[in-house]
């Protein structure tokens, strides 16, 4: 049975008004035209109108992410001498010219030797151990991610390694580049802030050799590994952005060695978008690389080596990312003063 014209029109007229509603924006694209009208004999038209229309959604991107990376922070020996006299033995007087360190998104830095009471130390002057009473001044000082694979972390033993792996996991700070076990060592850290997964992994090119994470066996991922590059793009297909931390080169040089070229770049091939150096304990270059960003090395944040002025410095590097790019890169000096008290210099 024919429809009458008079409801024929009205569908038209309907049509044409959804055609222009959609056109304008008032619609989010065809399908929604025709749904509402999916039983009338001008389905067909409408489609035929609304198809050729282009509607442009833009993808929203994720808010950009500050991630602010520090070097060595060791808080033992005369830096904590210099505490117990100076600052009444309050381990967050340290931290106290830093503070606004602590409003970036994501707080690194490379933690020079274990956090713990427990151990027996394996060497002499140049043996760490932090007190567990400074954690919770790291932890308020907002230090989020903390590289243990280095030559340090096993200057009191397996004890001491493993008692600091338990009080950073407790104070919810990610320690990274050390675990358990091989497995638990290997496994990419992710930090997830606001929608995006940032990872972490970590390695140590200067041993200490005994302390090599196995299937069984506590310990460190070493650069050595020959499963660094593939453990890095397993890694990096994980997250947005991969940052991988080398304890690497020689102490004291201002420039990187091949070795520590050869070992960064691998990283980046391999999808980190940030590589973050230290150990050498001077500021060493920020290179771009592939659109990714190396730091040789980010020298001293706290250290107690007032021998020379380059010992007394670090770099303060703060990478803004989004969406897995490298938006922007800041570089800011941070400057020892004579109780070891870290300073920024533009604060």
């Amino acid at each position: 049975m024919n429809e009458p014209i008079h409801s024929k029109v009205f569908w038209s007229m309907l049509a044409g008004l959804v055609g222009i509603l959609a056109t304008a924006g008032f619609l989010e694209g065809s399908w929604l035209a025709y749904s509402w009208l999916e039983t009338a004999e001008t389905v067909v038209v409408i489609e035929n109108q609304t198809a050729n229309v282009a509607t442009v959604v833009p993808v929203p991107q994720p808010p950009p992410l500050s991630l602010t990376f520090v070097g060595d922070l060791m808080l033992d020996r005369s830096v904590k001498s210099s505490i117990k006299k100076n600052g009444a033995g309050d381990y967050n007087w340290i931290f106290s010219e830093t503070g606004r360190l602590a409003g970036t998104d994501i707080l690194f830095a490379n933690l020079e030797g274990p956090l713990s009471d427990k151990g027996k130390m394996l060497g002499g002057v140049y043996s760490f151990r932090m007190e567990p009473a400074a954690l919770e001044a790291i932890k308020n000082a907002g230090f989020d991610v903390l590289a243990i694979a280095n030559n340090h972390i096993g200057d009191w033993g397996e004890e001491a390694f493993l008692d600091t792996l338990f009080r950073l996991e407790s104070a919810g700070i990610v320690a990274v580049g050390g675990g358990r076990n091989y497995a638990e060592a290997a496994a990419v850290k992710i930090v997830k802030r606001q929608g995006q997964k940032i990872g972490f992994l970590a390695f140590s090119d200067v041993g200490p050799e005994w302390l090599a994470a196995s299937a069984d066996k506590a310990g460190i991922l070493l650069a050595s590994d020959p499963n660094f590059g593939s453990l890095i793009k397993r890694a990096a297909d994980q997250v947005n952005v991969l940052i991988v931390s080398l304890h690497f080169g020689d102490e004291y040089q201002t420039a990187p060695s091949e070795r520590q070229k050869t070992l960064a770049r691998l990283a980046i091939d391999n999808g980190a978008k940030i590589v973050i150096g230290h150990h050498s304990h001077i500021i060493q270059p920020v290179e771009r690389y592939g659109g990714a960003v190396i730091a040789y090395s980010l020298g001293n944040f706290i250290f107690d080596q007032g021998f020379s002025p380059e010992t007394m410095e670090g770099l303060v590097l703060t990478i803004t990312v989004s969406g897995g790019n490298i938006v922007n890169v800041k570089e800011e000096r941070v400057v020892l003063d004579n109780f070891f008290k870290p300073h920024l210099t533009n604060a």
